[in-house]
C-alpha cells in the first residue's frame, strides 16, 4: 500500500482527494494548519496532522514519522482579489511554505510530488488562437512588462512592473542566502504574464518545482485546473470557506438567503448571452486527475505539466440556469459593471493529459450543480453542525 502525504487534505479540494486516494487503498497521511480546511472533511481513514507548512522542523518529523513515498500539495491561499490588496500573505504561504515543503522533501528523500497549481497562469490571451488555453503558452510567451493589475504594496498602490519588481525584490531579499535559488532573468519573463499575485506565486510555484528537479533529482508534476465547482456525489463533503468566491457557491448562498443578490459583473461582452465563459470542474474529476498524475509519476520518472478542464465553456448566466434547474429556485441577481482584468472566455486544451494520462473529466455542470446544491442546502452551515 503506497502511503502519501496530503497537505491541505482537509480543504475543498484536497478532502475530495484524500476522499479518493482512500478508495484506491493508498495509505494517506493529511498535514493541515486547519486555517482554512475542516477535519470533519477528512476521510476517517486518512491520519490528521495539524500542522503549517510554516514550521519547518514539525513537518520534517511528520515526514519522518511516515515515511511518504509521494507528496499532494493543495496547502494555499487562493483569494485572487486578497492576493493584490496582502501580497505578502501570499508570498508567505504560498512561495515560502512551498519552498519549505520542498527542502524537506529534498533532505529525507521523499522525491514524488504533485502541485496543485492553476489556470490563472495564464494572464490574458494576446491573440485569439491562445484559447483554448494550452500548457505551452508559458513556455513561449515572453512579455516585456508584467501584466499584473493594480494591487497594494507596503500601502501604496502599484500596477505592473512596478508590481512585479517589488514582488521580486522581496523575495530576492528573503533567499540571499540561496544562489540557487535565484530567479533568472529568463524566468522573471515568464512571472509577467498573470495577472494577480496568486497567479504570480503558483506560476512561481513551478519554476521552483523545476529548480528542484534540475538541482536534486525530485520529480514533480504542476496541475494547473481550471474553475472548480461541485461536491462530492456521496454528499459527504463540499465547499466551505468563510468568504466564497466561486459563482455557483454564489448563487446557491443567494438562494440559501446568505446573500441579497448574486452580483454578475458584466453582461456586455462578445458571447453569445454578453457574459463571461469559464470551463468549470468537478473536485472529484480533480481528484482522479491527481491519481493519475501521480500513477504518471511512479512509472515514467518524469516532470510534466498538465491543465486540467473539461475543455468546455460555460457562461455566468448558464451556471446560474444550471443551479436554478438543481434547487428548483431563482436567483435574484444584479447586473454591475465588468470588472478590471476579468477576461472575456478562458476554457482549458486538456488534450494533453487526456492523451498522456489517460484522464478525461467525466461530470458536466448540471453534475456540478446537482452535487453542489445537494451538499449545501442539506448543509447551510457547511461543516459546523
Amino acid at each position: 500500500m503506497k502511503k502519501i502525504l496530503v497537505t491541505g487534505g482537509a480543504g475543498y479540494i484536497g478532502s475530495h482527494t484524500v476522499k479518493e486516494l482512500i478508495k484506491e487503498n493508498f495509505d494517506v497521511v493529511v498535514v493541515d494548519s486547519l486555517e482554512a480546511g475542516h477535519k470533519e472533511a477528512v476521510d476517517p481513514k486518512a491520519k490528521l496532522e495539524v500542522v503549517s507548512l510554516a514550521d519547518k522542523e514539525k513537518v520534517k518529523m511528520i515526514f519522518e514519522k511516515y515515511q511518504p513515498e509521494a507528496v499532494i500539495d493543495f496547502a494555499a491561499y487562493l483569494a485572487v482579489g486578497e492576493s493584490m490588496e496582502n501580497p505578502k500573505k501570499y508570498f508567505q504561504n504560498n512561495v515560502v511554505n512551498f519552498i519549505n515543503l520542498l527542502d524537506v522533501m529534498k533532505e529525507v528523500g521523499c522525491r514524488y510530488l504533485v502541485k496543485s497549481s492553476t489556470a490563472a497562469v495564464y494572464g490574458n490571451p494576446t491573440k485569439k488562437a491562445d484559447i483554448p488555453w494550452r500548457e505551452s503558452f508559458t513556455k513561449k510567451y515572453k512579455p516585456k512588462k508584467s501584466a499584473l493589475l493594480q494591487g497594494v504594496w507596503d500601502g501604496k498602490k502599484v500596477v505592473g512592473e512596478e508590481f512585479l519588481q517589488k514582488f521580486i525584490g522581496h523575495y530576492e531579499h528573503f533567499y540571499q542566502i540561496s544562489p540557487e535559488l535565484k530567479i533568472t532573468a529568463e524566468e522573471i519573463s515568464k512571472l509577467r504574464i498573470p495577472l494577480s499575485i496568486y497567479g504570480l506565486s503558483k506560476l512561481l510555484d513551478e519554476i521552483f518545482q523545476r529548480k528542484y528537479d534540475r538541482l536534486y533529482g525530485l520529480r514533480s508534476i504542476a496541475l494547473r485546473y481550471f474553475n472548480v465547482c461541485g461536491a462530492d456525489p456521496e454528499g459527504l463533503i463540499g465547499e466551505d470557506k468563510p468568504t466564497p468566491t466561486t459563482l455557483m457557491i454564489l448563487a446557491i448562498y443567494q438562494i440559501l438567503g446568505k446573500i441579497p443578490e448574486l452580483k454578475i459583473f458584466g453582461r456586455d461582452y462578445p458571447t453569445p448571452d454578453g457574459t463571461g465563459i469559464r470551463d468549470y470542474i468537478h473536485p472529484s474529476d480533480l481528484a482522479i486527475g491527481h491519481i493519475s498524475a501521480l500513477e504518471f509519476l511512479y512509472s515514467k520518472d518524469i516532470s510534466e505539466t498538465f491543465n486540467l478542464g473539461t475543455g468546455k465553456g460555460s457562461s455566468v448566466l448558464e451556471v446560474i440556469t444550471a443551479v436554478e434547474k438543481a434547487s428548483g429556485k431563482k436567483v435574484k441577481i444584479l447586473d454591475c459593471p465588468r470588472r478590471s482584468g476579468d477576461a472575456t472566455i478562458s476554457v482549458a486544451d486538456p488534450g494533453k493529459a487526456n492523451k498522456i494520462l489517460n484522464w478525461q473529466a467525466k461530470y458536466n455542470l448540471n453534475d456540478m450543480a446537482a452535487t453542489a446544491w445537494k451538499w449545501h442546502s442539506e448543509n447551510p452551515k457547511g461543516f459546523s453542525k
